[in-house]
């Protein structure tokens, strides 16, 4: 569903942000989201955001940060900061920016991640395709100094984005990592073989 022209009123009514999380609400007309990886933003006192929140994983939460973006038409400009977690969603976010998604055998890969499970397969195509043409990536991956990241956020401007996009995503629980059993195991014989 696409949603042209917003009003802050209809935003409200639509319930933005559209997928669940951990993150807070700052001003939602502001054009920028902030991801602070595994690291806890409720101490860094930043403010000028549309929404600031953490992500942990290379797949399922990466896809929710690209759902929640693209249906905050307000938004144009994502600063990626703060502590990496085991699961590289930051360094994947970057490559996501740069490299854009390689697909094979019915998956979406981001290329040149360095996770273990970088796959992108409970959204459109079409939906990652407008967050890398629409949305500015900002890499401060590491970066955990609030002074630094509130500069970065009052830095970002540009043209509101015409329009917002509704994306459905299903639900993620502990067992949603399932679905990629079979990659793993062909990740782990492929380094057996290597090792």
């Amino acid at each position: 569903m696409i949603i042209r022209n917003e009003t802050i009123q209809e935003l409200d009514k639509m319930e933005w942000p559209v997928t669940s999380g951990d993150y807070i609400i700052g001003d939602i007309n502001s054009s920028v989201a902030v991801v602070t990886l595994a690291s806890d933003y409720t101490s860094w006192e930043l403010k000028n955001y549309a929404i600031c929140g953490t992500c942990f994983s290379e797949n399922f939460g990466i896809e929710k940060i690209i759902v929640n973006v693209l249906a905050n038409p307000n938004i144009n400009c994502l600063i990626v900061c703060g502590e990496e977690s085991s699961h590289l969603p930051g360094q994947s976010l970057i490559a996501l920016a740069e490299n854009g998604i390689s697909t094979m055998a019915g998956s979406r890969k981001i290329s040149g991640s360095k996770a273990s499970l970088p796959y992108l397969n409970e959204i459109p195509m079409t939906a990652i395709s407008r967050f890398l043409r629409e949305i500015k990536v900002i890499d401060l991956v590491g970066n955990k100094d609030p002074t630094a990241i509130q500069k970065a956020i009052d830095s970002c401007t540009g043209p509101k984005r015409n329009e917002a996009q509704v994306i459905p995503m299903p639900e993620v629980d502990e067992n949603s990592w399932r679905k990629y059993e079979s990659q793993i195991k062909q990740n782990i014989m492929s380094k057996i073989k290597k090792g």
